[in-house]
């Protein structure tokens, strides 16, 4: 019975931490997958990738600090939709416009 119950507590560790672990996002992977998402609506040009990358990369990481207010969210929406503008030709920009729920994603 003490094995059953040393068992089960292991296991509620174990699935507990993995939980934990899954809420906290890695910049990287999550800049990864916004890249990804661009590119399958908007065909990205290998010499604008790597910044554009950078830039999602830049707004994940901002936004796993925990004590951001509403203006440095903004703020972060703000830069990174200036940059992708900048990065981006006006007809691509326009198409990913179209998309508003991907566009929203990858600016917020």
């Amino acid at each position: 019975m003490k094995k059953i119950f040393a068992i089960l507590a292991l296991f509620l560790a174990f699935s507990i931490s993995a939980v934990a672990q899954e809420g906290q996002k890695n910049p990287d992977t999550a800049a990864a997958a916004d890249l990804a998402a661009l590119n399958k609506v908007v065909p990205i040009s290998k010499a604008s990738e790597r910044e554009i990358k950078e830039a999602f990369y830049a707004k994940h990481k901002f936004l796993t600090q925990t004590d951001l207010t509403a203006e440095q969210k903004a703020q972060i929406s703000t830069e990174t939709e200036a940059k992708l503008a900048e990065l981006l030709s006006p007809e691509q920009l326009k198409k990913l416009k179209a998309n508003r729920e991907l566009y929203k994603k990858l600016v917020q």
